[in-house]
């Protein structure tokens, strides 16, 4: 396994992490409430991204980088901090597990991460912690966040009236990397903090690592993905900057009413063209039964029956007088069936979704003997997602910015003492 696959694929752990503490007699840097950040702790976190990001090591790269990564390292020092007062604190068993999840989802051997960071010369308690502020950070999110965001029927009527108005207009899936500003005076510190960032990502570094590793929204862990953007679903200054932008292409710094962005472009599509095979159909189905070695005459006389059916059928509820005319016949209500999970018959496939409301269809021959299915209703096919979707992107888009105004809030009462410039 070459190393830059390693890289690429364990940069994912760097999203809201702390870093080692460790080294005695290290000049200490900050001093984030009781906790002391040394510039040995920040050392080996810059280490950490610049090896699993796979920059090229430097000094004046070490010092570039060096706010960037003591912020982060201050964030999460708050965020354990939280946990541990609210009795949220990860166990060890709790990181050994996180550890056997990225394994196995990395398909590989147990041990085997311990190996690479060996390989990369970085301690294994850097990621531990980073594990332990990661599972910290859900935990409060789910404890204290959580319970004060909900979404409203009214909320999804909007979005989706919203979402049939693009319907036919293009759609770009977005990713971001975010540094937030709190206070007005911060203003131009995060501005530097994002450009530094940029300089980064114009050196090369990739758009996914450098997002997990210093963006600050929640998407980091993703490598900043947001998914499926609309236009006119975002601010308007970040609207403006992803129109602009071509697919593979990064913005320069952008200002919205949250902070600093820095959106990439993956690729473009059209919203919602329809998809046949996603019609949800309400149906009638009547089954005459026939064994499946029934002789050439009993199919004839079975067919001739269904067919009689057929024709007496007005709309989809006269199937089921029928069925009761007819000896040893059956019928029933299909609800929401999926016109593509029909194509394993490929006669019923080709025929029920063409069907007018109404209409019938058959017979077919099936295991049971032979069928005929009328068409009551139909729904979807448009490629907009269901409201039970709709309501989880708006819940996470709300979680979002709680859980951003939470952090603010957690800086804003902590005593925080940066010594000296990293």
């Amino acid at each position: 396994m070459s190393a830059l696959f390693l890289r690429a694929l364990f940069a994912i752990l760097l999203a809201l992490s702390p870093a080692l503490a460790s080294a005695q007699g290290s000049r200490v840097v900050a001093r984030v409430n009781d906790d002391a950040i040394t510039d040995f702790d920040l050392s080996q976190r810059i280490q950490f991204a610049i090896k699993t990001i796979g920059l090229t090591d430097s000094p004046d790269l070490r010092q570039r980088m060096a706010a960037q990564v003591l912020r982060q390292m201050i964030d999460e020092r708050l965020q354990i901090q939280n946990a541990k007062r609210l009795g949220l604190g990860a166990s060890e068993a709790e990181v050994q597990q996180r550890l056997s999840e990225i394994e196995r989802g990395a398909g590989l051997s147990p041990g085997q991460f311990k190996l690479f960071l060996q390989s990369i010369g970085v301690p294994y308690d850097i990621a531990a912690q980073q594990f332990e502020a990661q599972i910290a950070w859900t935990k409060i999110v789910r404890r204290k966040v959580r319970p004060q965001v909900d979404v409203s029927e009214v909320e999804i009527d909007d979005a989706l009236s919203r979402m049939r108005s693009n319907v036919g207009k293009t759609e770009s899936r977005v990713a971001e990397i975010f540094v937030p500003v709190d206070k007005a005076e911060g203003v131009d510190e995060a501005k530097r903090a994002t450009e530094r960032i940029l300089d980064q990502l114009k050196r090369g570094a990739p758009f996914a690592a450098i997002a997990q590793q210093f963006s600050q929204g929640t998407s980091a862990q993703t490598g900043g993905d947001l998914g499926w953007i609309l236009p006119g679903s975002l601010d308007p200054a970040l609207d403006t900057a992803i129109e602009k932008l071509q697919p593979r292409q990064y913005s320069e710094p952008v200002r919205s009413a949250a902070g600093w962005h820095i959106l990439y472009v993956v690729e473009r599509r059209q919203f919602a063209s329809t998809r046949n095979d996603d019609i949800r159909l309400n149906l009638v189905q009547m089954t005459l039964s026939l064994p499946v070695n029934a002789s050439p005459e009993e199919t004839n006389r079975a067919s001739s029956e269904a067919t009689k059916a057929v024709l007496a059928v007005k709309q989809c509820r006269d199937l089921h007088a029928q069925a009761r005319q007819l000896k040893g016949a059956t019928s029933g209500d299909l609800q929401g069936v999926r016109a593509g999970d029909l194509a394993a018959n490929r006669q019923r496939y080709e025929e029920i979704p063409k069907l007018q409301i109404g209409g019938t269809a058959g017979p077919f021959r099936v295991a049971e003997g032979l069928q005929v299915v009328s068409l009551c209703s139909r729904s979807g096919g448009d490629g907009l997602p269901t409201r039970d979707a709709i309501s989880q992107q708006i819940l996470i888009q709300k979680l979002e910015a709680a859980a951003r105004r939470y952090l603010r809030d957690l800086r804003r009462v902590a005593t925080v003492d940066v010594k000296s410039k990293p």
